[in-house]
């Protein structure tokens, strides 16, 4: 290796070492990136079959891999999103899992959603799903056996130090069935449906 490229590697090495004490997302190179999106492609799409031929849940805890030992308790004065927490495993995406965090319906406000006004028994438009969007490269490790706090499997990820989440973006989402089996088009994007929302005073999904 030249005198160029072993600098050029040393600084990659104490940069990415400095991000990871200071807490920033971790820099993958393009080749890393590919790889990690074959290699858990191919795993959870293999595990939803089984696990919907199976019947089993999809219920899965994801954990924060900057806090794993912030489980099963965690502090309550910690802001922010929890270091661990139940979701749906839905289905796939070609970047990565789709995770269901809450069902509920939309009420469509001309060409737009916003939240239905549920508290005055306003009903809505359209049922949707309120999906979680985290891209295999977010994914560092899959116990599917979970343990004897949680059963269910757990999916350790890097939350971005920006957001303090593992998704790389939240959307309402539609459920539909091919050959039984469910896939997900989406509908809007969840912060533009809660800005809009917001304006009206209308504050929760529901």
């Amino acid at each position: 290796m030249s005198e160029v490229g072993i600098i050029s590697l040393g600084y990659r090495l104490l940069s990415d070492l400095w991000g990871l004490v200071r807490g920033k997302k971790r820099r993958l190179s393009e080749s890393e990136i590919i790889q990690l999106r074959k290699k858990w492609k191919e795993e959870f799409e293999t595990k939803l079959l089984e696990r919907r031929r199976d019947g089993l849940t999809t219920d899965v805890i994801i954990r924060d891999m900057k806090r794993i030992d912030k489980y099963p308790e965690s502090d309550e004065k910690d802001k922010g999103i929890s270091p661990w927490f139940k979701v749906g495993l839905m289905s796939t995406y070609h970047k990565g899992i789709l995770t269901g965090l809450r069902w509920g319906n939309l009420k469509l406000d001309g060409e737009n959603y916003r939240f239905r006004d549920y508290v005055n028994k306003e009903q809505g438009d359209i049922k949707v799903i309120l999906i979680g969007y985290i891209p295999y490269e977010n994914i560092e490790h899959v116990d599917w056996d979970g343990d004897e706090y949680e059963g269910h499997p757990h999916i350790y990820c890097y939350f971005d130090a920006t957001k303090k989440e593992p998704y790389e973006k939240l959307a309402f989402c539609k459920e539909n069935y091919h050959n039984e089996f469910p896939f997900y088009t989406e509908v809007a994007e969840f912060n533009d449906v809660r800005k809009r929302s917001k304006k009206l005073k209308i504050d929760d999904f529901a």
